[in-house]
């Protein structure tokens, strides 16, 4: 393994691809293929470890490239030194991790790094980066029966950004298909570049996915010493390996330990379970499945670890509360309750978009804070895996990702499936007709209210926002028209009840205010007031 100040030196010194041998380069590259689907590359690898490693350096060299560059240059705006010492100062620091890399996957590293024309160290950077500079939200679920129609097991996932700027990665995102020659086939989504896995399907039907926490305290981590295993390898490691839970167990347990709060749900076809474990330093608890489920929204939930979590210990907390300190967890639980024998990949779509799909029928979001949803504003991408019928569904990149389509891959046959594809939800157009609202140009801003409703179809937020562009374009008649409509339907509803405070101004009901386009990024709430622009109000303080 090179040594730190020799990688760090790296940063100064240009590159160039290394092409194998003219028939060798035929040879390895006739196994690998890389397409797009809507924003998505898909890229499908097979072979040793320097084989699949150099396919996908050639395949995307050029999104490789872009994706350095960009990330280097959010990178320089993080360290509190001169921004020509950036990049050494990285490559120096993360050389720190080659230590912890199996022989397997660092031939996997230099194939990318030959294949795309980048330094060994760079890709290793690539993989770290999120140990070391970047951390993540997420929030995850799995379910068998009572919920699912069939009784098999049903996996989702949202991959949550930390901050808008992350959202940097949403172009160079990529599904990824592995055929190694040593271990399982697997599928993953991550960043072009990488050797990680965030989450994922492999072959002998294990699924699996990552969030994290934060404690309260670093007394478990205070004996920890040198650089950790970067967790995204530890997931690559379980779907390339891993027959059973036990054994992803196992696997996880040996990445230990780790000054992290991490929280992976596994889930088994064969076994038709699945459980959350949960580690700190060196400590680990099993939660499993209750009633047919199991979830994590960034939380310890176990005995052994929950009085650890910065949140503060759920069990301590009053059921009252549950909805201000753990809404997410809380979001699922709801969910699961209305679910018995309908949580098909479409419903976990909803689950994964929630509260966007609740909010249609008149669900107000008990907790307004940001980000306290499930679908969060910066939820990057989302996955549902079926794994007994070895398929998966991969959203778009647009930011968030579960509110757009779902693309569905046959993971056996490493195919597309766009007859199983779930569409997108009209949350984009949604959010969009509100930015224009909110500059005054009402006339685009009912263009795009249009082109949501089109999507969703007459939903009670779409039409309350129909009754107050009708009427501040002048036509009252119509207002009342939609505001009567939605009286009629969703009259016993909080936000039925604010249309009816606007068909009669005269009230002085005590009404909540309605967010729009949703309490995933409330841009505008609806209230009571005599007047239009008091009833329709700009969130100053809703941030990207």
């Amino acid at each position: 393994m090179p040594g730190k100040f020799t990688d760090a030196l790296r940063a100064f010194y240009p590159v160039r691809p290394r092409k194998l041998p003219e028939k060798e380069h035929h040879r390895v590259m006739s196994r690998a293929r890389m397409e797009k689907v809507g924003g998505l590359h898909v890229l499908y690898l097979s072979g040793t470890p320097y084989e699949m490693g150099y396919q996908h350096g050639v395949l995307a060299r050029e999104l490789i490239r872009q994706f350095r560059a960009e990330a280097y240059a959010y990178v320089e705006t993080l360290v509190p030194i001169p921004r020509f010492l950036a990049r050494p100062a990285l490559f120096y620091y993360a050389s720190a991790y080659w230590e912890t890399i199996p022989a397997d996957l660092r031939e996997e590293m230099k194939g990318i790094a030959d294949g795309a024309g980048a330094h060994p160290v760079e890709v290793l950077v690539a993989t770290a980066i999120w140990e070391m500079l970047i951390t993540s939200g997420c929030s995850e679920f799995a379910a068998i029966s009572p919920y699912t129609p069939d009784g098999s097991i049903i996996h989702g996932y949202n991959y949550d950004l930390m901050q808008p700027e992350h959202a940097i990665i949403q172009p160079y995102l990529a599904a990824i298909f592995y055929r190694p020659s040593e271990g399982l086939p697997f599928m993953t989504v991550n960043t072009v570049g990488s050797v990680g896995a965030n989450a994922g399907l492999n072959d002998a039907g294990i699924s699996v996915a990552w969030d994290d926490t934060h404690l309260n305290t670093n007394e478990l981590f205070k004996d920890i010493k040198g650089k950790a295993v970067p967790f995204i390898i530890t997931l690559r490691k379980i779907l390339q390996n891993a027959r059973s839970i036990d054994e992803a167990v196992d696997i996880a347990l040996k990445g230990l330990p780790r000054p992290f709060g991490d929280i992976i749900i596994i889930g088994s076809a064969a076994e038709n379970s699945a459980i959350a474990l949960e580690t700190a330093g060196t400590l680990h608890a099993r939660r499993p499945m209750v009633g047919g489920a199991v979830w994590s929204t960034n939380c310890f939930r176990s005995e052994e670890l929950a009085r650890y979590d910065k949140r503060g210990n759920w069990r301590e907390c009053p059921k009252e509360e549950e909805w201000q300190r753990f809404p997410r967890f809380t979001a699922y639980t709801e969910l699961f309750e209305k679910h018995h024998g309908k949580l098909d990949a479409t419903a976990a779509a909803s689950f994964l978009r929630d509260p966007y799909p609740r909010e249609a029928e008149g669900f107000l979001h008990p907790n307004i804070s940001p980000r306290a949803t499930i679908c969060r504003d910066i939820t990057s991408f989302s996955m549902i895996m079926k794994a007994r019928e070895k398929r998966v569904w991969v959203s778009d990149i647009q930011v968030p990702g579960c509110q757009g389509n779902f693309y569905a891959f046959d993971f056996a046959g490493q195919r597309r499936l766009p007859e199983l594809d779930i569409p997108a939800t009209g949350y984009h157009h949604a959010l969009k007709c509100a930015e224009l609202f909110q500059s005054g140009d009402y006339v685009k801003s009912r263009l795009f209210l249009d082109q949501a409703i089109a999507v969703d179809g007459e939903t009670l937020p779409l039409l309350l926002m129909r009754a107050a562009l009708e009427a501040m374009g002048g036509n009252e008649e119509a207002a009342r028209g939609t505001l009567a409509g939605v009286v009629a339907r969703w009259g016993e509803t909080i936000p039925g009840k604010l249309a009816e405070c606007w068909l009669n101004p005269g009230r002085k009901d005590e009404v909540a205010a309605v967010p729009f386009p949703s309490a995933i990024k409330p841009l505008l709430w609806f209230k009571a007031g005599e007047q239009w622009s008091e009833r329709v109000v700009a969130n100053s303080t809703t941030g990207s």
